[in-house]
């Protein structure tokens, strides 16, 4: 099996993600727009495969 790295703008929902070691399914995508000081970002809430524990992640686009 083979791992790609990816943008989190990339992903889309129903996508698989591994975030903080777990294997997860991306059920929620949220982009928001770029700011006067910073970047865009995406946040990601996922829900891992085998524990069911729902995760999220915050980072660029």
């Amino acid at each position: 099996m083979s791992i790609d790295y990816k943008d989190l703008g990339a992903l889309k929902k129903g996508s698989y993600v591994i975030i903080d070691g777990e294997p997860c399914k991306v059920i929620e995508i949220t982009k928001s727009k770029k700011g006067k000081h910073g970047s865009a970002q995406a946040r990601v809430v996922a829900i891992g495969i085998f524990d069911g524990v729902k995760r999220s992640v915050v980072g660029p686009v």
